[in-house]
């Protein structure tokens, strides 16, 4: 029974060994585009990116809760006018931080970029350019037109304002008097009625 126990303790220690040994990273990115670097699952409001598996070296004891990684840049404007390869280079490199590449690797990359993609990221630049300035023609020309329509509108508004107003002195003036025939009264009674129809509303 001794020796049971004895193989028992023997066993759980080598595994808590083995445990504090190896540790589980967890690479994690919020709504922001923040990284962090977990030693336990991410947040529920984090999104889980890479979960790694390795040795410590020794470090039993140390608290490596949190390491923070600069986020990658966001996706520049030009690159939708770029093919899928030169994107692909580009995204990598502006990344490699964020995930580790050696510098070796990220220098090749960017021979690359520069020897196969140099003259198209230039035309894409332009194209960005040309687009910008088109989309702020376009929205100067609907701004353009807003305004022509609202200064149209009030001075639609005005003219009816006018127009009611003369409609409304001049019911005034045949509702003063006291000779008007019968045909007279009929029209005045028309008139009453168009102008509560029209500036009554």
């Amino acid at each position: 029974m001794k020796r049971v126990l004895a193989l028992l303790v023997a066993v759980v220690g080598v595994l808590g060994v083995s445990s504090v040994g190896a540790q589980t990273r967890y690479h994690c990115r919020d709504s922001s585009g923040n990284a962090l670097v977990l030693s336990r699952p991410c947040p529920s409001e984090m999104r889980t990116t890479a979960v790694v598996s390795g040795s410590t070296g020794g470090s039993y004891g140390r608290n490596h809760e949190v390491t923070s990684i600069r986020p990658a840049p966001d996706v520049p404007e030009h690159h939708q006018y770029m093919s899928a390869r030169c994107r692909a280079l580009d995204e990598n490199m502006r990344s490699a931080y964020s995930r580790g590449i050696k510098p070796d690797v990220v220098a090749g990359m960017r021979r690359e970029y520069r020897r196969d993609c140099s003259e198209e990221e230039e035309a894409a630049y332009s194209q960005a350019s040309r687009e910008r300035h088109s989309q702020r023609e376009q929205r100067r020309e609907e701004e353009k037109s807003a305004r022509l329509e609202a200064q149209v509108s009030r001075e639609q508004d005005e003219r009816f304002r006018q127009q009611c107003a003369e409609s409304r002195r001049i019911l005034a003036a045949k509702r003063a008097r006291t000779d008007l025939t019968d045909g007279e009264k009929n029209d005045l009674r028309r008139f009453e009625e168009a102008f509560i129809a029209r500036c009554k509303r």
